[in-house]
């Protein structure tokens, strides 16, 4: 993370910053505005999940900033405060990764970025903090064995073992997020283009394709699954739409059943793992892009340059000393 010079600098108690003089402009209070830009994206149409994310990260930041007795009026937030009380926080004490924060800190910039624009501060203290790119070293990955071993942990002779089967097939065959997965619906199968429509991100649609072998599991699972009154796919036993920490929680525990402990077992393991197989498989990455459902290049290249052979392997055919034969 990108640091400019230090300089010495005040922190105002948010308890103090409150006793000013009666009357006091709260033109830049920090829960009002989040209010309004709260207010502000819902009329741009993003999706319900985002619109709790940039409310809880908001938040939580405001929580943290009155926690270490730092204001939290918008005209005296600084990029110093930001780094050495917010950011210090979620690495020291909460042991978050930096792609974590790396999300938090996005949802700030969106928030300061908004606030400028409506002339409440002049500049934003998001403009010297800077994002860190993604640690390539904290994608962790399944190898080919883990993923059999997972394949085998459900139950198929019953509904929630099999029903926990697919889930993992459609991960790993679509590599869309937690999210994306809970969201489709039966409709949403386009069975004569081999295609799911995954709901994006900020209203993003998107079609992932799908081979013989997931359509095979999808439609023996919508056999058993049979009729209900939900329109979703992946269902509870009561019919529910299931919930996104439902799959967390059975994803982990066959994890644990399978033994399997130096890797995170998740449903976003999951998409990486799809990711470094597809890779490795020849797919580009403006493919990989489009499947994936990312906004910019930036992830995918991190996928390909962690995961692509090709450059060993053109190495292997040019190397001057293997070409030498000494």
């Amino acid at each position: 993370m990108s640091r400019r010079p230090r300089r010495r600098r005040t922190f105002i108690s948010a308890s103090n910053s409150r006793k000013e003089l009666p009357g006091l402009n709260t033109e830049d209070d920090f829960e009002e505005n989040v209010e309004s830009f709260i207010r502000t994206q819902k009329s741009k149409n993003l999706s319900n999940f985002t619109i709790k994310y940039y409310r809880n990260t908001l938040y939580s930041f405001m929580s943290i900033l009155e926690k270490q007795g730092a204001t939290t009026r918008l005209r005296r937030i600084t990029g110093d405060m930001i780094e050495d009380l917010y950011v210090s926080y979620l690495l020291d004490v909460k042991r978050l990764k930096y792609t974590s924060i790396a999300s938090g800190l996005r949802s700030l910039r969106a928030f300061f970025n908004w606030a400028k624009g409506r002339g409440i501060i002049e500049e934003s203290p998001m403009k010297y903090v800077k994002i860190s790119k993604p640690d390539s070293r904290e994608l962790e990955t399944f190898s080919r064995e883990q993923i059999r071993e997972l394949l085998q942990q459900p139950d198929l002779e019953t509904f929630v073992g099999f029903r926990d089967y697919v889930i993992m097939i459609v991960l790993l065959e679509t590599g869309i997020r937690l999210r994306e997965l809970t969201d489709i619906d039966i409709h949403d199968i386009r069975w004569q283009d081999s295609q799911i429509l995954i709901r994006g991100k900020n209203g993003e649609d998107r079609l992932v394709p799908f081979q013989q072998q997931t359509r095979r599991v999808l439609k023996n699972y919508l056999k058993v699954r049979g009729d209900s009154f939900t329109d979703a796919l992946f269902i509870s036993r009561d019919d529910d739409r299931i919930s996104r920490k439902a799959i967390q929680d059975r994803i982990s525990k066959y994890g644990r059943m399978a033994n399997i402990k130096n890797v995170r077992c998740s449903p976003h393991t999951f998409r990486h793992t799809f990711a470094k197989m597809s890779v490795r498989n020849g797919a580009d990455i403006f493919t990989l892009q489009k499947i994936l459902g990312h906004k910019s290049l930036e992830m995918v290249r991190v996928y390909v340059n962690m995961f692509s052979s090709e450059v060993s392997e053109a190495h292997r055919k040019f190397s001057p000393v293997e070409n030498l034969r000494i």
